[in-house]
């Protein structure tokens, strides 16, 4: 990545142990499920089993062992080095263990106890005090109060809720580990893996600047985004995204903007939050993508992996049924998108396919059609739309090939095998046209579910992905988006 700022070491000793670490110290580990301790070394007990010589030592003086592995009173009495500590004690006793963990000699620390500088009081004190032992012993840490990390690559993790998540191209950076959680769940759910993830916490140490600075040059990273409630370094944060985004989206979801959603960010982990209108001017002179929600913010990132940029921000509408068309063209129009003319050759064949009925414009409206199994006619619509010079990206409101619950309830298993390969030829061939004319679309889904899946496509993964949203207004805000991104693009290379 070409760049004016050097990070202060990709590839030093601590973001080693946090994301490679071959030997974990969890630190109030427990047996109950459910606990932050036990759901602390549950995850890394997790990462041990999915990296050979990868070892776990449970510490808890209370306990002679954990989960079939020996315990150790203090991380002093573990005999073999450790590379990352993970720490679930009361806050009272966080500043004691952090002392032994830089007397071992580790590298890295994920501090999960909450009770800091969230709450005040002898909080704040006990947070001031493990920072003042990082700086002085170089012992780096994520948090307090944040619910972990995770690398899905070396399938390392502190974090419970992230040994399911399929490794894949997303960081995620959050504010709050529940909602971090629900992002993550989300990303999953639309068949986007994370890269890395990690709950900043208080971020009493390491800042979310850091993280984003270090994902700057992951090669496991291709899309970064971050749920985000205040900043500490607002001017470093938009420096380094302002460089960042030029090769790397950077899609941001923040709260904390009305004065109550300000207060409860503070009391939630100690985020200092500001004027809204300064975060949206800095996020767009950086080309920061916003996002609202986290549904939002996972129809973005499924958008930009899987789609190119469009030219520009004229839209083509497919539907099948005159007011589904018009609520999708208002909507388009209200996001930002302006809906194309299209090209005479383009009616003209249009005309050639649909009834004589159909009524030549934009939104294209298959009128009287009811394309089931084996008919091409949404293929075909969709590939001269996608052709046509006036268009920068499209919009179907129904799918490839439509599977009417009346219709095909009773459908063979022979039949569902067949239907799919023919869905997932077609859209091979959509992909392939999509990446030549550099034109991205999108399906909306309202009308109808789905072709059925049988086992023989279930289990194994699309080979491509054309992002499908549940209404067209998040369609069009995606497309108004990616629009917005390759303009601020452009406008950064001259």
């Amino acid at each position: 990545m070409s760049s004016t700022y050097t990070p202060k070491s990709h590839t030093d000793s601590f973001w080693q142990a946090l994301f490679q670490a071959d030997s974990i110290a969890v630190i109030g580990a427990k047996e109950t499920p459910g606990s932050w301790g036990g759901d602390a070394m549950r995850a890394c007990v997790d990462s041990a089993r999915a990296k050979q010589g990868r070892r776990v030592y449970p510490v808890n003086p209370n306990e002679t062992e954990v989960m079939g592995i020996r315990s150790y009173p203090t991380v002093l009495d573990i005999p073999d080095t450790v590379d990352l500590a993970v720490i679930v004690v009361p806050a009272a006793v966080v500043p004691q263990v952090f002392r032994q963990c830089a007397e071992k000699g580790i590298r890295a620390a994920v501090i999960v106890s909450a009770g800091f500088s969230e709450v005040d009081g002898d909080g704040s004190k006990y947070e001031a005090e493990i920072v003042d032992i990082a700086q002085k012993e170089g012992l780096h840490f994520v948090g307090p109060n944040c619910v972990g990390h995770a690398d899905m690559h070396s399938r390392i993790a502190s974090a419970a809720m992230a040994s399911r998540i399929p490794a894949g191209p997303l960081a995620l950076l959050s504010q709050s580990g529940t909602l971090g959680g629900s992002i993550m769940q989300i990303a999953a759910g639309r068949g986007v893996g994370l890269s890395k993830m990690i709950s900043t916490g208080n971020e009493a140490d390491l800042r979310l600047e850091d993280y984003l600075e270090y994902l700057a040059y992951d090669d496991d990273t291709r899309v970064i985004a971050a749920y985000i409630e205040g900043l500490r370094d607002g001017r470093r944060f938009f420096n380094l995204t302002k460089e960042i985004t030029r090769e790397k989206p950077v899609v941001v979801m923040k709260s904390g903007t009305t004065g109550k959603s300000a207060r409860a960010a503070r009391s939630h982990t100690g985020a200092l939050s500001g004027s809204d209108e300064i975060y949206t001017a800095a996020f767009r002179q950086a080309g920061v993508i916003r996002a609202e929600d986290e549904e939002e913010l996972g129809d973005l990132v499924l958008a930009l992996l899987h789609l190119p940029l469009p030219r520009g921000n004229r839209v083509a509408i497919l539907t099948m049924g005159g007011g589904f068309g018009v609520v999708a063209a208002e909507l388009c129009e209200k996001e930002g998108l302006e809906l194309a003319d299209l090209e005479d050759k383009t009616l003209k064949k249009l005309g050639e396919i649909l009834l004589p009925r159909w009524t030549p414009g934009n939104p294209v409206d298959m009128v009287g059609v009811r394309p089931t199994e084996g008919d091409t006619t949404v293929m075909s619509c969709l590939q001269l739309l996608i052709a046509d010079n006036n268009i920068d990206s499209v919009i179907s409101l129904l799918p490839l090939m439509i599977r009417f619950r009346w219709l095909s309830e009773d459908m063979k298993p022979e039949q569902i095998k067949a239907m799919q390969r023919e869905y997932q030829r077609n859209l091979k061939i959509l992909y392939q046209d999509i990446q030549q004319y550099k034109k991205p679309l999108v399906f909306v889904n309202r009308l109808a579910i789905r072709p059925p899946e049988s086992d023989e496509v279930s289990e194994s993964h699309p080979e491509v992905i054309i992002p499908e949203y549940s209404h067209p207004r998040r369609a069009a805000r995606v497309l108004h988006s990616l629009a917005w991104y390759k303009h601020y693009l452009d406008t950064r290379k001259k």
